[in-house]
């Protein structure tokens, strides 16, 4: 896998070389055509001044004209800069204004073009016989001079490519600290997030071999998205800790919850088989079963809530009557209430008030609030369910509430995860509210707990209700 060094040199690096090429060549190619089109004026400009002189001469003959452009010749007066040259019929040379006049025919490719090419100054570019670069104007006369058919101005070009070879050296030295700052600037910036995360790496790899105790330490170059990811990573691994902690607390309660009704039933079947008293055998008839349907709706509850974690469950929708499952859950509840002496008030509403749901889960969620109730109720007190509705936001509301110890306000906002029993928590497997709060999720409901500690406890579902069916 490639690393994040890898990626930037690829990613980065090598496009932001690409684009100083390209400009740097792009400079070049400016300050050279700049160069030369100046030198292409300044040639331009000698040659029309010669032109120029030669209309203002007025009328003058052959000879008269080429005497005139002899005396321009030699009195050429930027001799270190440029060489004027007289070119005769043919493209030879008839005088500089060096002196130096060569028997054969110098470059007479720009003396054709200017000839034959319609042009009143031909500028080319080419190498000399000693291969030095030159840049030469022609300018064909309107009327010939005896042996004078033309005019050539060069000038060497050896300057010019000089400055700018010394422009190239710059802008490749510009472009070079570009390339080392960027380098520096970026393995900076990638060192800074590289170091977190191989940071963040070896701490993960601690959590996830079960060392929940592991934590990234907070260091002043983790902040921004590095930081925040640190600080979800503590937090998750705090979080699994205390998971941990919970499913082992969850482990020993069930193990607990099942001895106990498992002992009971042990003890009570051999007591049976070693005596034939009536009166001992139904009692012990009664509490086996009693403790069989006690491990019964445990293993159910364990079971129901595995099966919501599994998100390929659904729900078996339909339209329910509300107040008809509450008061089914009432009444199974009556008996139980009345043995510990409490007393559970439910005014049923005259209304019916649907709502889609599944009914199976719906009598669940009731069954968990009244049985958790009436667990924490003392004796002689009172559990009150109450139904209400909200007709502007098509919504329906179930309140079991209890005046026992109530919840201890550091447990308030954790009793309804899984496996959690606060304190004074009583028998159970701390997954009853749990299982409530998934099943009003899947509905799309709410689940909101109140309780004031050593006053009340009040447990509130809510769900959206629908259209009743006509005539009813």
């Amino acid at each position: 896998m490639n690393s994040i060094t890898k990626r930037w040199i690829k990613g980065s690096l090598l496009i932001i070389i690409a684009l100083l090429v390209m400009a740097s060549a792009f400079m070049l190619l400016t300050f050279r055509n700049s160069y030369y089109s100046a030198a292409q004026t300044a040639l331009s400009n000698r040659i029309n001044t010669i032109n120029g002189t030669l209309n203002a001469s007025g009328r003058m003959d052959d000879a008269e004209r080429e005497e005139l452009l002899f005396n321009l010749t030699s009195d050429f007066a930027e001799k270190d800069r440029f060489e004027l040259m007289l070119l005769g019929e043919t493209g030879q040379v008839v005088a500089t204004s060096s002196g130096f006049a060569p028997a054969s025919r110098m470059n007479i490719e720009d003396f054709n073009h200017a000839v034959s090419g319609g042009e009143e100054i031909f500028i080319s570019t080419y190498k000399s016989q000693m291969n030095e670069k030159i840049m030469s104007a022609t300018f064909v006369l309107d009327e010939p001079a005896r042996d004078v058919c033309a005019v050539r101005i060069t000038t060497s070009l050896e300057k010019i490519d000089s400055e700018i070879g010394v422009i190239a050296v710059f802008i490749a030295a510009a472009a070079l600290m570009i390339v080392v700052f960027s380098i520096m600037s970026g393995t900076f910036f990638i060192r800074s997030i590289v170091m977190p995360i191989h940071s963040i790496k070896d701490t993960a790899d601690k959590i996830a071999q079960g060392e929940f105790t592991a934590r990234i330490e907070s260091n002043s170059s983790f902040d921004e998205e590095i930081g925040q990811l640190c600080t979800s990573i503590n937090h998750m691994a705090e979080e699994l800790g205390r998971n941990d902690e919970l499913k082992n607390e969850f482990i020993s309660s069930v193990s607990h919850e099942l001895r106990t009704p498992l002992t009971a039933i042990k003890g009570w079947a051999e007591t049976m088989d070693s005596t034939n008293d009536v009166a001992t055998l139904q009692k012990g008839t009664d509490v086996i079963l009693q403790e069989t349907d006690r491990l019964y709706a445990m293993v159910e509850n364990l079971l129901d809530f595995s099966r919501l974690q599994n998100t390929t469950f659904s729900l078996s929708k339909e339209k329910l009557d509300l107040v008809a499952e509450v008061y089914d859950a009432v009444i199974m509840y009556m008996p139980q209430a009345e043995k510990h002496g409490i007393e559970i008030n439910f005014e049923e509403p005259e209304i019916f008030i649907p709502i889609m749901a599944d009914k199976n889960r719906v009598r669940q969620v009731m069954i968990n609030l009244i049985d958790n109730a009436i667990k924490y109720s003392e004796e002689n007190s009172v559990i009150e369910v109450n139904i209400t509705c909200s007709k502007d936001n098509n919504t329906a509301s179930v309140e079991v509430k209890d005046y026992g110890k109530g919840i201890h306000p550091d447990d308030i906002s954790k009793v309804k995860g899984k496996f959690y029993k606060g304190k004074g928590a009583k028998r159970g497997s701390g997954i009853g509210l749990a299982l409530v709060s998934e099943i009003m999720q899947l509905h799309g409901g709410r689940f909101d707990i109140e309780s004031e500690y050593g006053k009340y406890t009040s447990m509130q579902v809510t769900f959206r209700t629908v259209p009743a069916v006509k005539g009813k």
